[in-house]
């Protein structure tokens, strides 16, 4: 059985990297299982060191981004075992065409959505229900 105990959290901005880490604590993951990445090569290079299977992901970055990211694992490798979910604070068009082009089947949230309106309930339980699971009560 895949373990879904941790997440990475990948985006350019320290900020981000900070609001997302905040709120996770907060909803009880262990900050020992929350990992950071500033772009999708090094996001890729963590996720296969420490066996990451849920991965929050900002679309725009160099040299990688999570668009690029996300086809590399789930298309390219296949790796069906993972939780991939992108946010950007891109307008929606463009990222849906890139998603288009490359035929990807994953869930896109705003970046407002990210620092602002989002609750353990509508990002764990709907999008990375394994680790929602996994947090001790």
């Amino acid at each position: 059985m895949p373990d879904y105990s941790k997440i990475l959290i990948v985006d350019n901005a320290d900020f981000i990297l900070m609001v997302v880490r905040l709120r996770l604590e907060a909803y009880g993951i262990s900050p020992k299982n929350i990992y950071e990445a500033s772009d999708g090569q090094n996001a890729y290079e963590i996720i296969n060191k420490h066996g990451i299977k849920n991965i929050l992901s900002d679309y725009e970055m160099k040299p990688m981004d999570g668009i690029e990211l996300a086809a590399k694992l789930l298309l390219d490798e296949k790796r069906e075992d993972l939780r991939f979910v992108l946010f950007s604070g891109t307008p929606m068009e463009k990222i849906m065409a890139k998603i288009d082009e490359y035929q990807l089947k994953i869930p896109i949230l705003t970046k407002t959505t990210i620092r602002e309106n989002w609750s353990k309930s509508n990002l764990l339980t709907n999008y990375f229900p394994e680790l929602s699971a996994s947090i001790k009560a």
